[in-house]
């Protein structure tokens, strides 16, 4: 009896294996475009070729799912089904707006009609950008600067706000946006003195860049559900994974937010990191590595060959721009980490180093020293020592939670920001154009004003005995009755000797503020609006409305 059913049980399990080899297996073999550049405007056809790489026939009729941004834009039908080893070419046309755009189509969907031999291969996606006209664009006159994004998120990824905007700066480049360097803007940012976290600052940046828009962002949400799922010889590890940003477009020439606009963007499947998700954010936030507690710190005195190093400053002095180079024990340098950032009075700053040297080389095992710098002045402010030691370690895939990276866009993690981003920048660029004709007038009106925002800054003249503050600007620089300035504590200031244009200064902190009361042409008069004691020859600066 025990024979009997043992061998009717192999039976079944031959015939079951040999109807499951014969069933059709349909796929997206390829997915193209017409025209293949895309311009606003224009109908697109978006072709698909459905192919039955199965070992029988699907005879049945079926349905092709076409989805632009994750919505359902079609259905088209394969009415007679596709034989074995067979393709078919289905298609649908969409009106193209501006942005990124992700184009998912599934085969025998929404329906699922067909019973497949594998039921997990059946869509196919693909990634475009649809560009402005630059003979039809109201954007074809406008120069957009991107600030580094601000990370709300507390997800522990690293690289977050220079990542994502960077990434957004590529959308719009590749959308036929003028953007301007976002290097150029910190660079400007950090010879002013300027604060990035205060959006007259970022505006003042922007105005000397010669920007018309600016575009400010936060990263609001990183909310990663993960499970795993146990089944002794078999385990899997899944997430599901939500991202949330938002951003805002001013115009640079009256500090005014023309639109604000935010995005969200969802992935899920398998993790795509080397090792737990929980575990790796955990590791690399500011709690557990211990780095924010003062000064320049590490958060381990030696790291094994290819783990991830993190160093942490939290700043007790003024606000200012701050980096962190790494060199040899002997003095040699490796690399400076990030292009600087700006930490404020009482904030932390934090740095990662992947062990690579120049050219993406893995260091030798030794001594080494992290220098964190004054990135304005070029001084060295503190240093920690650390040691990378031979042999293997917890080593972190710093690649795989760096914003940006090839392997991270790989991850449930990057694909959700890539989702988002790729809304946002649409959105965007819909601002743009709408608020492109209005900053273009107040551009006009601000030329013909005279002198723009960031020109508009001068010197203590003369302290006068009945309290009044003179300035070394009038009428002629565009200084108004009731403008506000600050007066501001500076170092380094550096004046032209034969015209007395102030040509560079750093700024530690605002003494005060003025308010001007009465204006002449080549001066103006104000008075205090809080108790502080000016010195000729202060920097004053105008402050945005």
């Amino acid at each position: 009896m025990k024979r009997f059913i043992l061998v009717v049980g192999l039976i079944v399990v031959v015939f079951s294996s040999v109807l499951g080899a014969a069933a059709p297996d349909l796929i997206i073999a390829d997915i193209g475009l017409s025209p293949e550049m895309p311009i606003v405007g224009q109908m697109i056809t978006i072709r698909a070729t459905v192919e039955n790489i199965g070992t029988s026939d699907a005879q049945d009729r079926f349905n092709v799912r076409f989805l632009v941004d994750g919505i359902q834009v079609d259905a088209p039908s394969v009415p007679f089904g596709i034989d074995a080893g067979r393709s078919k070419e289905v298609s649908i046309t969409w009106q193209a707006h501006p942005g990124m755009h992700t184009v998912t189509v599934e085969a025998d969907q929404p329906f699922d009609r067909i019973s497949e031999s594998n039921e997990d291969n059946n869509s196919r996606t693909i990634t475009f950008p649809v560009s402005i006209d630059p003979a039809t664009s109201a954007l074809s006159d406008i120069k957009v600067a991107v600030a580094r994004f601000e990370d709300r998120s507390s997800s522990g990824l690293i690289n977050v706000g220079q990542g994502v905007a960077d990434e957004l700066i590529a959308r719009l480049v590749q959308s036929g946006v003028r953007v301007l360097e976002r290097s150029d803007l910190e660079a400007v940012m950090q010879e002013r003195g300027l604060n990035p976290a205060i959006q007259s600052d970022l505006v003042t940046a922007g105005q000397l860049l010669g920007a018309d828009l600016l575009i400010v962002g936060s990263v609001t949400k990183a909310n990663v559900q993960q499970s795993s799922v146990s089944l002794g010889f078999f385990s899997a590890s899944s997430a599901s994974v939500n991202i949330a940003m938002s951003a805002r477009l001013v115009n640079v020439y009256t500090s005014e937010i023309v639109d604000a606009v935010s995005a969200e963007g969802s992935a899920s499947g398998s993790t795509g990191f080397s090792v737990n998700i929980g575990k790796l954010l955990s590791s690399t936030s500011p709690t557990s590595a211990n780095v924010c507690v003062g000064g320049l710190r590490s958060d381990k005195p030696y790291y094994y060959v290819g783990e991830t190093a993190c160093f942490g400053y939290k700043n007790a002095g003024p606000d200012g721009w701050f980096g962190v180079e790494i060199d040899t024990i002997s003095g040699a340098f490796v690399k400076t980490l990030d292009g600087g950032q700006f930490v404020s009075h009482g904030a932390c700053g934090q740095w990662f180093w992947n062990q690579q040297g120049p050219g993406g080389v893995q260091m030798t095992p030794g001594l080494y020293v992290a220098k964190l710098f004054d990135v304005v002045t070029s001084s060295y402010i503190a240093t920690v020592n650390f040691q990378i030691r031979a042999g293997t370690g917890p080593v972190t895939p710093l690649d795989e939670i760096t914003v940006g990276s090839g392997q991270f866009d790989e991850t449930i993690v990057g694909k959700a920001t890539n989702s988002a981003l790729d809304q946002l920048v649409s959105q965007l660029i819909n601002g743009m154009e709408n608020a492109a004709p209005g900053v273009v007038a107040t551009r006009g009106k601000s030329a013909a004003a005279g002198p723009s925002l960031a020109a508009r800054e001068g010197q203590v003249a003369a302290i006068l005995p009945d309290g009044r503050i003179a300035i070394n600007i009038g009428s002629d620089a565009g200084v108004h009755k009731g403008d506000f300035f600050q007066v501001l504590d500076t170092v380094n200031l550096i004046v032209d000797p034969t015209t007395g244009e102030i040509l560079s200064y750093d700024v530690i902190g605002v003494k005060g503020e003025l308010v001007i009361t009465d204006v002449r042409d080549l001066a103006s008069y104000a008075v205090r609006t809080s108790s502080f004691e000016p010195a000729i020859g202060d920097i004053v600066r105008l402050e945005s409305p």
